[in-house]
């Protein structure tokens, strides 16, 4: 029997935290209160992944882990104690290394094998491009950097490049062996060539294997003095330098990392082959719910939903990675929900005051600092990133566009690249991630999409590109041929890619009004949510039985939980925070170094560090310099991954790095902390607003590894630090005066929160009604929020501030009527009723 799912707790395991080492804190997870450990992707990925995002072999565990003995050791004693596992698993793509068998077996024997259908490959555009090498391949080659290579462990024979290596196809080893005067194993190879036969093709590599040391030596001569030019010609694979990957592929990536392949998963083999081990696992009682990685990537959502769910039955919790826009509407899969990045938005933006926030944007564009409208700068951002690391992508789309338009583009005057252009201004234009029609049809909540793309265009593109989209458009449509039918697939894998690098990674790094707004799943042009937003929301999501999750902090999350608390009740202090920018403008000036006319960091950064220096202060010199790096580089106004500027970088660098520790900064540094501890005490109690939210609205609290303590991370992989356990088991054990009494507070409020779950069933299954909070004529500086929650003869009622005055602002007169509101049966939380330090209320009433 699976345990009911009441909250999560997220591990990130690679070697430096194995199974063994979660194993040791089962006893603390259970103490705590969570029912679920949920785990990172636990199959064979690539040696030393920090992640497991890389999967190598999705059908083993990964033996830096602890292998399979040790997870079903780590699953045994979480059952000990009544708890369950969710595991992350990767549908969408896998490793393209010389360590995934399966990438090595369609390298070797080409597109007949049977590997070759596990991955999206599109063969008849010519062989699989490689771009691994760090020179040209002429270059690589005349630098004795390539070499052939025979591997009598398994049977191949390679091309090695640094730690890579390319199995060569049978009938070029066979003609190797017969130059070595080895013809019988050569035979063994020319055989298989070409076909499907896996056991011929293992047959031979024994063979191989077997080789005496004559054989071998005769081999190794043949190897020295063959030509590596014409090899590498004949393979069913091409090497190229890495930089081609951004204009010539022939694979799907995973967004634009080109080691990430695509993997074929709408096919019901390689469905089977990918979720063997995970299905396994549920069938043996060791898992018990699934979260799906990136489920926009796959061709069909639904369908793979819906086969995903018949596999593991009706009681297993599946949860899919997915990013909702404002105002869009999970599709009707048979899933429990999203794993929570719009929760995680909707509880920030509940504190975030538009006043301040308006403020706040309109002095950076009073300074020029910002300039366009949301909507136009996040489609020229995808436009860069279209054009960029994603230009091989929309050139394959673009190819399939064109097919069978000669009529209709001669009728409309319409060129090659126009319809390009076209391409590139739906993905531009695109509201959402993506659509999600089949060839058996689509959503009205589709034509909408298609529908707002084409109001974009119409309104900003070019009439010759506008036509161009208007055709294409109606094919999405109304698709008639195969093409139309791949055009439409492709596009709408294409268009998540599309969001996620020009918004996430590169809008949200440029527009530096409010970080804390600037998170996954969020959105700019929204930033701020009503009380009566979040009811309406959380109504219907009640009324739903949502039991998706609730983070408030992730392994992809731009920043923690607490660098986003303090930044949200910075919102409420505009004077202050544009009074002490307008201050540390005039001390940092001098810190920062001019070049040729350009001053670096330039003033956009400069504010960004800023900001980020607030949110996240105290913080080292290396923490900052490797978040600035990132941010330089996702930003891609003056730096890039591809080609990095090294100088910009380095003065940004040094620059933040004297704001953090150099002598000639003190006194900013003297501004910048007492700034903070000014503002800390409203941090801390919209940390604790937040934390109450996520246990106790419609939905699974996840708490992400280690932030049952206050978290001041920044984006990866500063959130992926090493966490102090042995400071949580002692403050488990209640020794908590040695804690920070900020740490002492989160931890205490997560441990009863937790606690509440498990006792009062109205936070798992309850309804949800909101609470009529109007303690006196005139509006609440505080901004009370509150609902209740019940089912059957359990309820909670939760009030708490979404505005923090200034220090010293009363209560109003809400402790005056609290009693009589409560009445009779209700049982305040010890230590959470109504107080200048605890502006919250937790009550629960039912049988004790």
């Amino acid at each position: 029997m699976n345990p009911a799912l009441r909250a999560t707790y997220r591990f990130q395991f690679h070697r430096g935290f194995t199974f063994a080492d979660a194993q040791a804190l089962v006893p603390y997870l259970a103490d705590l209160g969570v029912s679920h450990l949920y785990a990172s992707p636990i199959t064979t990925a690539v040696p030393g992944s920090t992640h497991g995002y890389d999967v190598a072999d999705p059908t083993r565990i990964n033996p830096e882990l602890g292998g399979e003995e040790g997870f079903e050791a780590l699953a045994g004693a979480l059952a000990a104690r009544g708890m369950g596992v969710v595991l992350d698993i990767v549908p969408n793509h896998m490793a393209a290394s010389s360590h995934n068998p399966f990438w090595l077996d369609m390298m070797e024997a080409g597109p007949g094998s049977a590997a070759a259908r596990v991955f999206d490959v599109k063969w008849e555009s010519g062989r699989l491009l490689l771009p691994v090498l760090g020179d040209p391949l002429k270059a690589t080659l005349e630098a004795g950097a390539l070499s052939l290579r025979a591997d009598y462990e398994i049977g191949r024979v390679n091309v090695a490049y640094a730690d890579h290596v390319f199995p060569l196809r049978a009938q070029t080893v066979a003609g190797l062996l017969r130059a070595a005067g080895l013809a019988a194993a050569a035979d063994c190879f020319a055989v298989v060539e070409g076909g499907s036969d896996d056991t011929g093709r293992g047959a031979a590599r024994a063979v191989l294997t077997g080789l005496d040391a004559a054989a071998r030596q005769a081999l190794e001569a043949a190897l020295a003095q063959a030509d590596l030019a014409a090899v590498l010609e004949a393979q069913h694979w091409r090497l190229a330098w890495w930089r081609t990957a951004a204009h010539d592929l022939n694979y799907r990536r995973f967004f634009n990392i080109t080691d990430l392949a695509g993997v074929r998963v709408e096919d019901p083999e390689v469905f089977d082959l990918v979720h063997r081990l995970p299905l396994e696992l549920i069938r043996r009682g060791l898992v018990h719910g699934l979260r799906i990685d990136h489920i926009d990537g796959l061709v069909d959502p639904a369908g793979y939903c819906a086969r995903l769910r018949a596999a593991v039955g009706p009681d297993v919790p599946l949860l899919v990675e997915k990013i909702l826009e404002p105002g869009e509407v999970l599709r009707p899969w048979p899933i429990e929900g999203t794993t929570g990045y719009e929760r995680l938005n909707d509880i920030n933006a509940l504190f975030v005051d538009p006043e301040g926030y308006g403020a706040f944007e309109a002095a950076l564009r009073a300074r020029h600092l910002l300039v366009g409208a949301l909507p136009e700068r996040l489609a020229s951002a995808k436009r860069q990133v279209l054009e960029a690391s994603l230009k091989a992508e929309v050139d394959i789309l673009a190819m399939l566009a064109r097919e069978g338009l000669d009529a209709a583009m001669t009728a409309g005057d319409l060129t090659d690249t126009a319809i390009r252009d076209g391409v590139v201004a739906l993905l531009a234009h695109c509201p959402v991630y993506r659509s999600y029609a089949t060839p058996a049809g689509h959503a009205p909540e589709d034509v909408a999409i298609w529908q707002e793309i084409r109001t974009r265009i119409d309104a900003t593109e070019n009439p010759l590109t506008a036509a161009a989209a208007a055709l294409l458009l109606d094919r999405l449509e109304s698709p008639e041929r195969p093409s139309d039918h791949e055009f439409r697939s492709r596009f709408q894998q294409l268009s998540g890619p599309a969001m996620a690098k020009g918004f996430e990674d590169t809008e949200l790094y440029r527009f530096p009004v409010l970080l804390c707004a600037n998170e996954v799943g969020g959105s700019l042009d929204h930033p701020a949510r009503s009380a009566q937003e979040l009811h309406a929301l959380y109504e219907a999501r009640a009324k739903d039985g949502a039991a998706d999750l609730i983070p408030l902090a992730t392994h992809d999350t731009k920043r923690g939980p607490g660098p986003r608390a303090r930044l949200a009740a910075l919102s409420g202090r505009p004077e202050a925070w544009l009074a002490f920018c307008e201050a540390a403008e005039a001390l940092t000036v001098p810190l920062r170094r001019e070049e040729a006319g350009i001053v670096m960091p330039d003033a956009l950064d400069a504010h960004m560090i800023l900001q980020t220096l607030v949110s996240a202060w105290p913080i080292t010199p290396e923490r900052m310099e490797t978040y600035l790096t990132k941010a330089l580089r996702e930003a891609k106004r003056h730096s890039n991954w591809e080609t990095p500027n090294e100088a910009y970088e380095a003065a940004s660098l040094g620059f933040a790095r004297a704001l953090v520790e150099a002598p000639e900064a003190a006194e900013f540094r003297a501004r910048l902390e007492a700034f903070v501890a000014a503002l800390a005490p409203a941090g801390r109690l919209v940390a604790l607003g937040q934390l109450i939210l996520q246990h106790t609205l419609p939905g699974t609290p996840d708490i992400y590894q280690g932030t049952e303590f206050r978290d001041f991370s920044l984006v990866d992989p500063d959130n992926r630090r090493p966490v102090d356990w042995a400071a949580r088991a002692q403050a488990l054990a209640g020794q908590a005066a040695a804690l920070d009494p900020d740490d002492a507070a989160i931890f205490q409020l997560t441990r009863d929160l937790l606690a509440l779950r498990a006792r009062n069933p109205a936070l798992m299954r309850g309804d949800y009604r909101r609470l009529d909070i109007a303690p006196s004529a005139a509006p609440s500086p505080w901004g009370w929020f509150g609902f209740e929650r019940r089912h059957g003869e359990h309820a909670v009622r939760v009030v708490l501030p979404t505005r923090i005055p200034e220090p010293g602002a009363p209560l109003d007169d809400l402790t005056e009527w609290l009693g009589e509101w409560l009445g009779e049966g209700w049982r305040p939380l010890e230590g959470h009723a109504l107080s200048a330090d605890m502006p919250f209320l937790l009550a629960e009433s039912g049988p004790a």
